[in-house]
């Protein structure tokens, strides 16, 4: 599946928060562990944590359909959304914009951090990537 969605990054935030804002995120979470629901069902799940307005969980679950992230489809009065991508893929493609964003401008300092970084912090993974990089070198997968 190929997905072509554009979000800021935001890296002094924590998790998802990250490139969506919390509230989309918090919305995300309960769609992707539920697969479907109304506005009305995430409000009432979001409402026990917190006060939020009804309208202000509609508006964010339409921009998150206006952004590709949700399907909705009428069911009589109400619209049922559904996640367009799973939250893997969402991770899995937002890691990929951000590297490829460092590596297509920054790539010798990018690199440099990365290796360093695993060097400090996960040395496993750094012998990981190290044998990685010899079978792609030598042709093997």
């Amino acid at each position: 599946m190929a997905f072509n969605l554009r979000f800021r990054f935001s890296p002094m935030k924590d998790g998802l928060v990250k490139v969506l804002g919390p509230l989309e995120t918090e919305i995300m979470q309960i769609l992707w562990k539920e697969g479907a629901s109304t506005v009305k069902k995430v409000h009432r799940k979001l409402a026990q944590q917190r006060d939020i307005a009804y309208t202000t969980v509609m508006t964010t679950m339409s921009r998150l359909a206006d952004k590709g992230m949700l399907q909705r489809e009428r069911d009589g009065l109400a619209y049922v959304y559904t996640p367009v991508i799973s939250e893997d893929e969402f991770v899995n493609m937002i890691v990929q914009q951000v590297i490829d964003g460092l590596l297509d401008d920054y790539s010798d300092a990018a690199i440099s951090y990365m290796v360093d970084h695993l060097a400090k912090n996960n040395p496993t993974e750094l012998r990981r990537l190290q044998q990685e990089i010899s079978r792609r070198l030598n042709g093997t997968k």
